[in-house]
């Protein structure tokens, strides 16, 4: 018996030091640059992580820290309208994070955010300033907008991360973390030879997939600022929306809950946050009959949610310009600053903190007229 277990021993010995040597490599290959600065999805594609659930997943452990932090949460338009370098530079004082994932509804928001805590301290809590921005688009029902066939039914985008590398499992009460959430950073170490393999992958094979797509190439910002969106092209975006939604006439009471739950977790966790009313182009809001009912209940629902603590609201919808959008929900780059400078004078005064932060109202103006008024 003894014989045996010192080859068992020798064995395994071997396979780790075979692993340890595939771990340095693999770091010397792909480098791990992929949290440098301010966390931002819109970097997504660029780093080791290749997709936007995967980065926030993988990346969100540096939030964990007692520094004032702006963290931005939505679907694309957010990240297309609050870019994150715009609004660092009119906040120089306070972390600003983008964990916008394109293709949200409000449920996979609140799993962003949850996973957010997971990973933070009750201090690191304390110091996060949540930005959500909502439009009708964000409160698609989950059996629309999840039970597909690609997936196993109500599976997020986010829930397919928590289990790809198996950091979590299925319970009948929802995912379940098998590695304890603040050795976060230690699991994404070891897989990283996984991760960089698919990295390398998809980059020797971007050009086969790009052609065999048939998708054409990136606009450049020149062209989406030049862009106007066609009679003919309104019709296909309403019945995109329409289809997306899942045919219905009324927004879900289930997403309205939902969203309430996700304000109520960031307050209970002594964080705050800005609910920011998005705009849509004028002729998408004529034209859809889901986002009048929307309005209308959405009104209330803002009223409502406002007059809880650590609540705010700001209201964008009437920065509606046809010309100031590319497509029917994402605004051309031209128009990005403009909202980033609305988005910050918004956060204005839920940064202020009477405790430690008093002259944080000068440092915000001062950025602000740096880059010119509203």
């Amino acid at each position: 018996m003894k014989p045996i277990l010192i080859q068992l021993a020798r064995l395994l010995g071997a396979l780790l030091g075979l692993y340890a040597v595939i771990l340095a490599l693999s770091f010397v290959l792909v480098p791990n640059d992929h949290v440098a600065g301010r966390l931002d999805t819109a970097r997504a594609s660029s780093s080791l992580f290749i997709t936007e659930p995967k980065y926030v997943f993988m990346a969100r452990g540096q939030l964990d820290s007692p520094a004032d932090k702006v963290v931005l949460l939505g679907a694309s338009n957010v990240m297309a309208g609050f870019k994150q370098e715009q609004v660092q530079a009119l906040l120089p004082n306070v972390e600003v994070h983008n964990l916008a994932v394109g293709g949200s509804n409000i449920k996979q928001v609140g799993q962003v955010v949850d996973l957010v805590h997971e990973v933070q301290s009750p201090v690191a809590r304390q110091h996060t300033e949540y930005v959500i921005g909502l439009w009708y688009g964000l409160f698609a029902a989950d059996s629309a907008r999840w039970n597909t066939p690609d997936r196993v039914a109500g599976d997020t985008d986010i829930d397919i991360e928590r289990y790809r590398y198996g950091f979590y499992r299925r319970t009948d009460h929802g995912p379940e973390p098998l590695l304890p959430p603040r050795y976060l950073s230690v699991g994404a170490f070891l897989i990283h030879p996984c991760l960089a393999l698919d990295r390398a992958t998809r980059d020797a094979t971007q050009s086969v997939r790009g052609f065999l797509s048939g998708k054409p190439a990136p606009l450049t910002d020149e062209q989406r600022n030049q862009a106007v969106v066609t009679p003919a092209e309104q019709a296909k975006y309403l019945a995109f929306w329409r289809d997306y939604m899942g045919s219905a006439d009324t927004v879900s009471q289930e997403s309205f809950r939902t969203l309430e739950h996700v304000v109520d977790s960031i307050a209970q966790g002594g964080g705050r946050v800005l609910l920011v009313d998005m705009p849509i182009p004028a002729w998408h809001s004529r034209g859809s009959a889901l986002h009048a009912n929307y309005r209308v209940r959405m009104d209330s629902e803002l009223a409502r949610l406002q007059a809880r603590p650590g609540v705010s609201v700001a209201r964008m919808t009437d920065a509606n310009d046809d010309l100031d959008f590319r497509d029917e929900v994402h605004p051309k780059p031209r128009v990005a600053e403009l909202w980033a400078r609305q988005l910050v004078k918004s956060l204005e005064p839920a940064l202020v903190r009477a405790d430690n932060d008093a002259e944080r109202p000068a440092l915000v103006n001062a950025a602000l007229s740096s880059t010119g008024s509203l």
